[in-house]
C-alpha cells in the first residue's frame, strides 16, 4: 500500500510542471469589442437606421394624433356614421403603426446581426492568432457581462496584443 501511494505521488508530481507551464489567458471581450473602430462604425449605422425609423413613426404618430383631433373637434357636426368611419379609418392607422414598429425592430436586429457578426468574427481571429502565438491553452473571457472570470490575478491579459492585431 505504501508503494502504491508512493507511485500515486511521484506521478501526481510528475504531472504538475505540465499543469504549471499550461497557458491561460483572459481578455475583457465586451471592453475590447467597443474600442474596436469596427463596431463603433456598426453602432453609428444602427443608431442612424435606429433615427430614420423613429422620425418616420413620429410622423405617422402626428397624423393619427391629427386625425383623433379632427375626429373630437367635428363630433357635434358629423353623423354617427360618419364617426365611426373616421374611428375605424384611425383604428386602422394605428394599426398600421404598431405593425410598422414591430417590423422596424425586426429589420434593426437583422440589420445588427448582419453587420456586428463580421466584427465579432474578426475578434475572435484575433484572439486565436494572439492565444496561438502565446502558446497559450486557454482563453477566458473576463467581461462583467459574463461572468466567466471572477477573480484575475495570474495569467495574461491578452487585450493589448489583441489590440495590436487588431491594428488600433
Amino acid at each position: 500500500m505504501k508503494k502504491a501511494i508512493t507511485l500515486f505521488a511521484l506521478a501526481a508530481i510528475s504531472i504538475l510542471p505540465s499543469f504549471a507551464q499550461s497557458g491561460v489567458g483572459h481578455i475583457n471581450v465586451d471592453s475590447l469589442l467597443v474600442e474596436m473602430p469596427d463596431y463603433k462604425i456598426v453602432m453609428t449605422t444602427l443608431q442612424a437606421e435606429q433615427a430614420r425609423f423613429e422620425s418616420e413613426a413620429k410622423e405617422m404618430n402626428a397624423e393619427l394624433e391629427k386625425g383623433a383631433q379632427t375626429l373630437q373637434a367635428n363630433a357635434g357636426t358629423w353623423t354617427e356614421l360618419r364617426q365611426r368611419q373616421e374611428q375605424s379609418r384611425l383604428q386602422e392607422a394605428y394599426n398600421n403603426i404598431q405593425e410598422y414598429m414591430q417590423s422596424a425592430q425586426q429589420q434593426l436586429q437583422s440589420k445588427e446581426i448582419e453587420l456586428i457578426t463580421p466584427v465579432l468574427e474578426k475578434l475572435q481571429n484575433a484572439i486565436d492568432e494572439v492565444a496561438k502565438s502565446m502558446n497559450l491553452e486557454y482563453v477566458l473571457d473576463a467581461s462583467q457581462s459574463k461572468g466567466m472570470v471572477i477573480y484575475t490575478k495570474g495569467g495574461i491579459n491578452l487585450k493589448s496584443p489583441v489590440k495590436n492585431k487588431l491594428g488600433f
